[in-house]
């Protein structure tokens, strides 16, 4: 189990304000990124280096030497009614760290304001610098952008799949070409308003309003989890009596739609169409945060190299300083386990331990508390972890539990599964 949002939180973004930063794509471009990973790599390039270019020559018009930004990018695949939507949220520091040579540490360059004015000319930047991209390749035409073709790819199922979802059709089966029945849809009077620190262009839209301080590391690890979360939520999928499947939106659409209906094959062809391509990362760190920044180890939090062993504690030193190391050990115990963020080296902060526990991995992905007693509300503490099977077993029938292990049952097909040829 791996906890992303509590690693970049504990050990990639240090205490400094952070902003969000969200692209949205045209019916085609999604369609392209959907199937193509390499094309939505060379999307998500073009934002993280327009954004950060743009910090950038901010921190040196003022004169800052060598800044750099740093951000942390999530791909999601999805949308509310679950239609491949490529999309991307970005989370970037709200500034650059400046960096001299021979120093031996960076510092944060906080960034003033974000105008609506810089997001606007941000979105055509990305807009006509992606395009070039792909015509370069030779995935858009000559001339704008044509309608997108459910067809569009070739013969490839799996693009097929993709340009249907995208659209919210059908994509295979006698109602091929539908669209999804919607649920409330002209409900809605109120005129739409775009917010603040948001730009559209020709269907690319840009969003930067989303703040966060960096003390704030609550709402920071909520952030990530949003910007990291699945594409389904379980609890807004409901089966309906007719044997269709109704998922209801997070929230209601400028139409007034709140709830898609489709049937269970069309749920399935979106499901395939959701699945990221194999070996490729939706979670990538650019700038200070890449793994081959040279500025890396000054900018994310680490433990003081001095005697940190590998479980956070201090490591008893030898030879002739060891008896100066432990006593320094005895009398400073929690210094010595303590964070320095590097731009302030003089701030200190408590470190998370090297290995997170268990219980609190339970407790921050699946918010089940299992150190709390269900009967009292009292804490349990953990005695003892036992490991020899003799031992397993007479604790268990000691308690009254069986000490057999549950055997595997076969795995059974699908009910009413139809018989498929294969071509041999």
């Amino acid at each position: 189990m791996v906890d992303t949002a509590a690693w970049l939180v504990d050990r990639v973004i240090p205490e400094v304000p952070v902003r969000q930063w969200v692209l949205s794509l045209p019916y085609r471009v999604r369609h392209l990124c959907a199937y193509d990973a390499d094309v939505c790599a060379c999307v998500r390039r073009i934002l993280v280096r327009a954004v950060s270019g743009y910090y950038e020559r901010r921190a040196r018009r003022l004169g800052k030497p060598r800044p750099r930004a740093g951000a942390v990018a999530f791909v999601q695949r999805f949308d509310s009614a679950l239609r491949v939507n490529v999309h991307f949220h970005v989370l970037w520091t709200d500034g650059v760290f400046a960096h001299e040579p021979g120093r031996g540490r960076a510092e944060f360059c906080e960034h003033g304001e974000v105008s609506d004015a810089a997001v606007g000319r941000l979105v055509r930047a990305i807009r006509d610098r992606v395009q070039r991209c792909l015509r370069r390749r030779g995935k858009l035409p000559a001339v704008g952008d044509e309608a997108l073709d459910a067809a569009d790819g070739g013969v490839d199922l799996l693009a097929e799949l993709s340009a249907a979802s995208v659209q919210g059709r059908t994509a295979l089966g006698e109602r091929a070409g539908d669209r999804d029945l919607r649920v409330g849809q002209g409900t809605r009077h109120e005129p739409f308003v775009k917010g603040a620190l948001c730009a559209e262009l020709d269907g690319y839209s840009l969003h930067a309003a989303v703040r966060v301080e960096g003390r704030d590391r609550d709402r920071l690890e909520h952030l990530c989890r949003y910007a990291g979360r699945p594409a389904i939520a379980a609890g807004r999928l409901v089966e309906l009596a007719d044997g269709r499947v109704a998922y209801t939106l997070k929230r209601r659409w400028k139409d007034g739609t709140t709830a898609v209906v489709m049937g269970k094959q069309v749920l399935m062809e979106r499901l395939c169409a959701l699945v990221p391509r194999p070996r490729r990362h939706l979670v990538t760190y650019h700038g200070v945060f890449g793994p081959a920044a040279g500025i890396r180890q000054w900018v994310v939090p680490q433990g003081e190299a001095a005697g940190e062993g590998g479980d956070g504690e201090p490591n008893a030193a030898s030879g002739e300083n060891g008896g100066e190391a432990a006593e320094l050990a005895e009398l400073e115990p929690i210094e010595r386990r303590q964070l320095v963020v590097p731009h302030a080296p003089r701030k200190r902060r408590r470190g998370p331990p090297r290995r997170y526990p268990w219980a609190d991995l339970l407790r921050r992905v699946f918010g089940t508390e299992v150190l709390e007693c269900p009967r009292c509300g009292g804490r349990r503490k953990v005695l003892a972890a036992i490991h020899d099977p003799e031992s397993i077993r007479k604790v268990l029938a000691a308690v009254g539990l069986s000490a057999e292990v549950p055997g595997f049952l076969p795995a059974r097909s699908p009910p009413r599964q139809r018989e498929l040829e294969f071509d041999g």
